[in-house]
């Protein structure tokens, strides 16, 4: 049976030269020169001045929160539609976070959700999140009515690297952008993370606390300083290793996005809309997605049979997964929570389906005609 899988690793020869010279050069932990030159490039793909490759993606969001100051008594906005990581992140800085609820078309935050959120709770930072490789609906008006309200804008671009928003302007930058480099991500590199800014203030302040908060660790800084510390600090900076491969990727990116946006377009085209399930996401004017993952939502159905369904897929060789679940949902976390309704429809009415670099369009119509027996069938 053939295995439609969800993200299959785009990887080349190139990955393995990479590689090979940072195994050859013997240094294996953070500084390796392939990972200082993948920071760089990676700069130029995001229009950003400084770079820091880390750990995760998780990583990435705590060291954002902590270098920018975020602790005990702020509060911070946060999709409910979203991954753990970004909930768990604003716990781990001591703050408290105020989930808001998605609109339907992108999955993206609620802009009307966000003005009630930022003004009755007056947060730190809001963390914009681009689901699915979808650049959120409301993100310029967003990002303006923080600024105007002095709340910092941390983007999640984890899953929309690459994506556009043709109406992007200077002036409606975001503060600081992380993104998540996992195997699956469109650079991936098993586990990952890239920290981006303008910012030269926050730069130091992130790269710092990535690096345990010891200051001097320069090649010109005395030996027996390098390991002094001014405060809490984590070991979260990017091993050579790993960063050989992300060097790899961020040159080969252009061939990459463009496969995802292949199959996302084959999606477009097959998946057609009818009376059992339509694709998720919308494809807004003025917009380009990457089509990072592609989901469908199914109409008049509960939680209990879109399992079935799952399970379905699963034996015919079709790998799916869940949406997110609602961060309202899970016990472990007690957010602030702004209406939750959308995100829970998303979560109980759809699943993800296969969405691999290397899936054509008879890979994709096998997909649509199984799905559709489902219903036939029951």
């Amino acid at each position: 049976m053939k295995k439609f899988f969800l993200n299959f690793p785009n990887l080349s020869q190139l990955e393995k030269r990479y590689l090979l010279e940072a195994f050859n050069s013997s240094w294996l932990s953070s500084g390796g020169i392939n990972t200082r030159i993948f920071e760089k490039k990676f700069s130029r793909l995001v229009n950003k001045e400084f770079s820091v490759a880390v750990q995760s993606g998780t990583a990435a969001l705590h060291a954002t929160l902590k270098g920018i100051g975020v602790g005990k008594g702020d509060k911070v906005i946060t999709p409910i539609y979203s991954c753990v990581a970004s909930i768990s992140s604003i716990l781990q800085c001591n703050a408290t976070p105020v989930a808001v609820d998605i609109e339907l078309d992108t999955l993206g935050l609620d802009i009307d959700l966000v003005k009630k959120a930022v003004l009755k709770f007056r947060p730190k930072v809001l963390q914009l999140v681009h689901v699915y490789g979808f650049p959120a609906r409301d993100s310029l008006e967003i990002i303006k009515f923080c600024k105007k309200n002095g709340v910092i804008v941390v983007e999640d671009g984890s899953e929309a690297l690459g994506g556009k928003m043709i109406n992007y302007k200077r002036s409606q930058r975001r503060d600081v952008s992380i993104f998540s480099i996992r195997s699956e991500k469109m650079i991936g590199v098993g586990e990952g993370g890239v920290i981006c800014t303008n910012n030269a203030k926050y730069f130091e302040k992130i790269l710092l606390y990535c690096s345990r908060s010891s200051p001097f660790r320069g090649s010109k800084d005395p030996y027996w300083k390098k390991y002094y510390s001014i405060g809490e600090g984590c070991n979260y900076l990017m091993p050579h290793l790993l960063g050989s491969l992300a060097r790899a990727q961020v040159e080969r990116f252009g061939a990459i996005i463009g496969k995802k946006i292949e199959v996302g377009n084959i999606y477009k085209d097959i998946f057609k809309e009818n009376i059992y399930f339509k694709l998720t996401q919308k494809i807004l004017k003025g917009v380009k997605p990457v089509f990072w993952l592609n989901s469908v939502l199914f109409k008049n159905i509960n939680k209990e049979k879109v399992i079935k369904i799952g399970n379905y897929l699963n034996k015919h060789g079709i790998e799916i997964r869940s949406g997110f679940w609602p961060l309202s949902n899970l016990k472990g976390f007690k957010p602030l929570i702004v209406h939750n309704g959308n995100s829970k429809k998303i979560f109980e009415q759809s699943l993800v389906l296969p969405s691999s670099w290397n899936l054509n369009k008879t890979d994709v119509q096998f997909i649509y005609k199984k799905l559709l027996s489902y219903f036939e069938k029951n």
